[in-house]
C-alpha cells in the first residue's frame, strides 16, 4: 500500500498540526507520557454518474479525492480509566464510556459511538481492554461538510480503520515502506475491507438513521488515485477505469457548491429516506401486481430486460407499469432506471476502444449530467433552487459539456465537464451571477482523484522525530 496522493511531505504537514493538539487536548504530560500507535486516513468521494442508484444495486461511478478524515491515534500513559478519548481540530471533545445507544444529540459523536459499538463487538473486545487503555484521538476532517462529497463516510472508514489497527495491534513492529519515510501498512484482506465497508454503511442506517447505499464507503476503502471505479452495488465488485477517453488533456471535472449545506443526518433525513422508499416500493408493486409475484428490481430490468418484456425495452416497461404505481413510485421509479442506462452509456463512453472522436465523448457525457440533473430536478425532486440555478448558468457558456447535482439532494455541489481554458471564466460568471440573485459567493473544488483510506503506524517514532 503506497498512497501516491499522500505524500511523505503531506504527512509531515499534517501530524505536526495534529500533534500538539492532541498533547493539549488530552493533557499529556510531555512526549514521554504519549505512545504513539497510528494515524489513519480516509478520503471523501466524488461520483460522475449513478446517483440514488447505490442503494438499489445498479453501477456507480465513483472515486476518491484528496481530502477527507485525518486520525492521529496515541496512548496516554497516565489515563487509566476504560474511556476512550476523542476530539477534534475544532475544539470539540467527546469520552466514550459505555456503548450500546443507537441516538445522540450530537452526529459527530453518533458515528464515534457507532464505530466504536460495531467494531469493538467484531473483535470481540470491550472498552477497558488491554489494547485499548488510554487511546485518545485527535481527528481533523478537511472536506466541506454539506458539500456532498461524503464527509460522513470518510470519518466512519476512518475511525473504524484506526480502531480495528488499534486493537489487533497490526501497527506494532512496522516496515518503512519502499521509498518512504514512514510505514504505511498493508491493507487487510479483500474479505475484511468489504466487512469493514459495509460496517461503514451500518454506522449511518443503524446509528443515525439514514438509509444509505454503500458506494462512498467503497470508494472511502477501495479508490486508487487517478482512476475512478465502476462498482457494482449488487455483488459489490468493482473494476478501476480512466476517465481520460472523455476528458482528454484540454477538459477537466469542476465541482461547485450550491452553498446550501445538505444534511442527510438531520432534517432532510426523512426526505432521503422516503424517496429510497419510494422506489422499494414501486419495485415490490411490480413484482406482486405486475409480474405475479416473480422476483423484479430496477437493476435487473435494465441489465437483462427480456427477463420482464419481450421487445427488451427497459423505459417501455417501467412506463406501463405507471397506473399500478403512485405518482411518487413512478417518478423516482422511472428515475432510477434511466438513471442505470445513463450510467451504463457513460461507461461506455470511457472504452477508448469504441469509434468516438475525443469530442464527440465529451459532448455525449455532458448530455448525460445534463438528463441526470434533470432527472433528480423533475422526479426525484431533490436539487434546490440554488443547484438549479448553478445549472442553468454553465449551460450558458461554451466550453461546457454540461453537469448535474451530485449526491443525496437538498443540497451540495454541481459537478460539471468543462474545457481547462473556461474554467475561470465559467467560476466568475457562476460567482457574479450567483452573489446577485442570493447573496453568497461560491466554493469551488477542483476534482483530483486520490487514493483509498490508508493507516500509518507511528509505533518506534516511524518517521521524522520533529513530527511524533
Amino acid at each position: 500500500m503506497n498512497p501516491l496522493s499522500y505524500t511523505d511531505g503531506r504527512l509531515d504537514k499534517t501530524l505536526s498540526q495534529l500533534k500538539p493538539l492532541f498533547m493539549k487536548a488530552f493533557s499529556a504530560h510531555d512526549d514521554s507520557d504519549v505512545e504513539w500507535i497510528l494515524f489513519a486516513f480516509a478520503p471523501g468521494r466524488v461520483n460522475f454518474i449513478g446517483e440514488h442508484v447505490d442503494y438499489m444495486g445498479g453501477y456507480v461511478c465513483p472515486a476518491a479525492v484528496g481530502d477527507g478524515c485525518h486520525i492521529l491515534v496515541g496512548r496516554v500513559k497516565h489515563i487509566t480509566d476504560h474511556k476512550l478519548r476523542f476530539s477534534t481540530t475544532r475544539d470539540e471533545y467527546f469520552e466514550l464510556g459505555h456503548l450500546g445507544e443507537k441516538d445522540h444529540n450530537k452526529a459527530w459523536t453518533t458515528f464515534i459511538r457507532g464505530a466504536t459499538s460495531i467494531r469493538l463487538s467484531h473483535h470481540g473486545v470491550k472498552l477497558g481492554a488491554e489494547p485499548l487503555k488510554g487511546i485518545c484521538m485527535m481527528i481533523l476532517g478537511t472536506l466541506e461538510m454539506g458539500a456532498g462529497m461524503s464527509a460522513s463516510a470518510s470519518f466512519g472508514i476512518a475511525l473504524l480503520n484506526a480502531l480495528s489497527t488499534t486493537i489487533t495491534g497490526r501497527y506494532k513492529n512496522p516496515q518503512l515502506t519502499p521509498g518512504r519515510r514512514y510505514a504505511i501498512l498493508p491493507r487487510e484482506s479483500h474479505d475484511e475491507m468489504i466487512e469493514l465497508v459495509k460496517q461503514g454503511r451500518r454506522i449511518e442506517t443503524e446509528f443515525c438513521g439514514v438509509q444509505v447505499g454503500i458506494m462512498d464507503q467503497f470508494a472511502s476503502a477501495f479508490s486508487v488515485s487517478n482512476k475512478f471505479m465502476v462498482l457494482d452495488c449488487t455483488a459489490l465488485t468493482h473494476k478501476l477505469c480512466d476517465i481520460t477517453p472523455v476528458t482528454g488533456d484540454d477538459a477537466c471535472f469542476l465541482l461547485i457548491d450550491s452553498m446550501i449545506k445538505h444534511d442527510l443526518l438531520g432534517a432532510t433525513s426523512g426526505t432521503y429516506n422516503t424517496v429510497r422508499s419510494d422506489q422499494e416500493q414501486a419495485q415490490e408493486k411490480i413484482s406482486k401486481q405486475i409480474l405475479g409475484g416473480k422476483p423484479f428490481t430496477f437493476t435487473e430490468l435494465v441489465r437483462d430486460p427480456h427477463k420482464y418484456t419481450t421487445t427488451g425495452d427497459a423505459v417501455h416497461f417501467i412506463k406501463s407499469c405507471q397506473k399500478q404505481l403512485t405518482r411518487g413510485e413512478f417518478e423516482r421509479g422511472y428515475y432510477n432506471v434511466t438513471e442505470q442506462i445513463r450510467t451504463r452509456d457513460f461507461i461506455a463512453l470511457t472504452d477508448a476502444s469504441t469509434g468516438l472522436t475525443h469530442e464527440e465523448r465529451f459532448r455525449e457525457a455532458g448530455r448525460i449530467l445534463n438528463e441526470a440533473h434533470e432527472g433528480m430536478k423533475t422526479l426525484m425532486k431533490i436539487t434546490t433552487a440554488e443547484l438549479d440555478f448553478i445549472h442553468e448558468t454553465i449551460n450558458q457558456v461554451p466550453g461546457v459539456a454540461g453537469g448535474r447535482m451530485m449526491g443525496g439532494g437538498f443540497g451540495g455541489c454541481i459537478i460539471l465537464l468543462l474545457k481547462k481554458n473556461v474554467v475561470d471564466s465559467v467560476v466568475c460568471r457562476v460567482r457574479e451571477k450567483f452573489k446577485a440573485r442570493f447573496g453568497v459567493e461560491n466554493k469551488v473544488y477542483p476534482v483530483v482523484m486520490g487514493d483509498g483510506a490508508f493507516v500509518v503506524s507511528l509505533a518506534n517514532k516511524t518517521g521524522p522525530d520533529s513530527n511524533l
